[in-house]
């Protein structure tokens, strides 16, 4: 199974997130993003498996997108264009 990440800018913003993509039905978490991800060192993210591009979509909608986006092959994590 696929895992997306959806960098956000402080645990408050991946809450408010993960938030907004519940009440549009997309199951989502924010959770602690995985070191190297971030140059900033602690970084949040958004963590979902289905509905990525529907998820994507919602929070440009709500100009809620404001970090890199990432999927997970293996252990490794690629970056996803937007």
């Amino acid at each position: 199974m696929t895992q997306y990440l959806i960098m956000c800018r402080s645990l408050t913003h991946a809450q408010r997130s993960a938030r907004l993509l519940e009440r549009q039905g997309i199951s989502a978490a924010a959770t602690k993003a995985p070191q190297g991800l971030s140059k900033r060192g602690c970084a949040y993210a958004v963590s979902l498996y289905k509905r990525f591009d529907e998820a994507v979509r919602i929070l440009r909608e709500h100009e809620m997108l404001t970090g890199k986006l990432y999927m997970r092959s293996g252990e490794t994590y690629i970056e996803v264009p937007t």
